[in-house]
Parts: C-alpha cells; sequence; structure tokens
C-alpha cells in the first residue's frame, strides 16, 4: 500500500467498532418499536430481525459506496471491492452469526436429539474462526491492514478517501475518561472502607444531641402495633438490648457487628452488644413478657 492512501491502524479499528455500534443502535431502536407486543412473539424471530437490518445497512454503505458506516466516518473506503466481493462480504459476516444465534443459542432446537451432535460441530467450528480472527488480529497490529478475517479472505483493504486530511484527536475526551476510571477505582476501594453504621449513629447523635445522666434500663413490651426501632417495619425475629424498644434480629447484629455500641434510635440510649436478647412473650394473667437470658 503506498503512503499516499495509507489508513492508520487505528482508523481501520474504529471503524470496525462504529460499525458494531450502529448495528447495535439500529437493533434497540427495533427493541424499542416492539417492546409493547406481547412476550415472546418477536424474541423468536430476533436472528432473523437482526440478519435483515445487516441487509439493510450493507444495502445502504457497502453495497452503494463500497465503505461501511463507519468508514464512511473517517474517510475510509475498500480500493478493491467488486459487486461479487461486497457478497461474499456480507454473506461471511452474516451466515455465521445468523447460525449460532439460531442453532447454537436457540434452546429449542438444542434440546432434540438430532441437533446435538451438529450444535456440537457448529460451537467447534465458532471456536476456530474465533482463533482464526485472533491470529489474523496479532498479524493486523504487524502489518497495517485488513483487521478483519473476512478482509483477509477476500482480499480487500481499506485505503484513505482523503489522505491530506489529518485526523484530528480530542483529548478532552480521554481526560474525562482517565479521570472517571480513576474515580471509579477509588470509590471501588475506598467505599467498603466506610463505617456507615458509624457515621449514621454520629450524626443522628449531633442532630438529637441531649445529655443523659443516667442509662435507663427498662423491659420492651411488644404488640400489634409495634415496629422495629430502626427499620420501621414489623419486627423480624424480635430482640432488644436494653431499652423498651424493639428491633428486628437483622438490624440490632448488623450494627452490632459494625461497632460495639448503638444509640436507639427512639429513645437515644446506649445499647451495646452483651446485652443483645432474643424477645419471647407468654400470654398469661399477670406476666406479659419473658426474657431469653441467652445471647444470639
Amino acid at each position: 500500500m503506498s503512503s499516499i492512501s495509507y489508513a492508520p491502524r487505528i482508523n481501520q479499528l474504529d471503524a470496525t467498532l462504529l460499525d458494531n455500534e450502529i448495528d447495535k443502535v439500529f437493533q434497540n431502536q427495533v427493541k424499542e418499536v416492539f417492546k409493547f407486543c406481547p412476550p415472546g412473539k418477536v424474541d423468536k424471530w430476533q436472528p432473523e430481525i437482526k440478519a435483515l437490518l445487516k441487509i439493510l445497512i450493507w444495502s445502504f454503505s457497502l453495497r452503494s459506496k463500497n465503505s461501511t458506516f463507519g468508514q464512511q466516518m473517517l474517510d475510509l473506503h475498500y480500493d478493491n471491492l467488486n459487486r461479487k466481493k461486497s457478497i461474499l462480504f456480507l454473506t461471511l459476516k452474516l451466515l455465521p452469526e445468523y447460525i449460532k444465534d439460531r442453532v447454537i443459542d436457540n434452546r429449542t432446537i438444542s434440546s432434540y436429539k438430532k441437533m446435538r451432535k451438529l450444535k456440537i460441530y457448529l460451537t467447534w467450528i465458532t471456536t476456530i474462526i474465533r482463533l482464526l480472527e485472533l491470529i489474523n488480529l496479532v498479524s493486523f497490529l504487524h502489518r497495517g491492514t485488513q483487521p478483519l478475517l473476512v478482509e483477509k479472505l477476500l482480499n480487500i483493504s481499506s485505503i484513505s478517501t482523503n489522505p491530506h486530511k489529518p485526523r484530528s484527536i480530542g483529548y478532552s475526551y480521554m481526560t474525562r475518561e482517565l479521570l472517571w476510571h480513576g474515580l471509579m477505582e477509588l470509590f471501588t476501594l475506598g467505599i467498603p472502607m466506610i463505617n456507615y453504621h458509624y457515621l449514621k449513629q454520629k450524626i443522628r447523635q449531633l442532630w438529637n444531641y441531649r445529655k443523659q445522666d443516667r442509662i435507663k434500663r427498662s423491659f420492651p413490651i411488644m404488640n400489634e402495633s409495634t415496629v422495629c426501632a430502626y427499620c420501621k417495619e414489623k419486627p423480624i425475629l424480635p430482640t432488644h438490648a436494653g431499652c423498651e424498644h424493639i428491633f428486628c434480629y437483622y438490624c440490632l447484629q448488623a450494627n452490632f457487628t459494625a461497632m460495639k455500641m448503638l444509640l436507639c434510635p427512639e429513645c437515644n440510649t446506649e445499647l451495646h452488644d452483651c446485652d443483645m436478647k432474643n424477645y419471647v412473650a407468654i400470654l398469661g394473667p399477670n406476666t406479659a413478657t419473658i426474657e431469653d437470658n441467652n445471647l444470639l
């Protein structure tokens, strides 16, 4: 390939990625059109719909202009593409994916015993094709031409439509991506190390600050209107830890796992993990509750 028509590697790879993204955009638009249809009516025809979209995209791009939409965005086109090669390009790109969607990934067909061997053979063929694509990609990084296996088979290459026009690269986008990934790594490492139960308790303590001369100890009484003092729902496995309020076992245990002391959200009493007890109600004329002294 002459230096005049040379197409940079990055442009060729980006053209392939743009073609894949354009294909996904059309598929998502079709899903939006049929999203109100009854479930299962359109899903069984997904391979045919994807194949039809690829044919339409090919008809308005590669068949008429010798370049895909991704190549047109980056001023590229195929230099030696004729009508026969164009049809073969569509067939080699469309047929393997259609067979994969219709036969390999189709559970209804694969459930028949006669189709199991065919599915195994097609799976092996798909694996070999993926391996050949990987080898071709490594070869492309060395040669700088034909990043796709189908281009290698048809002996077609991308060239620049306007070789004197340099590609402008916006570093602002790259900077945003680097900052975003850096922040994501920071949050991924830092967020699990934050004790939210402790922070929540401190904020509640500052918001509802009041001095306690002594810690009041009382026994809770549970009835039909009792809710968990922490989650405000019906208590699941009711427990208490020294004040008159009932907690869910998991609400109280989760707080005591994060810290040994908890301020009751209702009465601001200091609750300690060593005082955590199971609540057992006994119906009787003189006794309302009984305490289980065994810690959970």
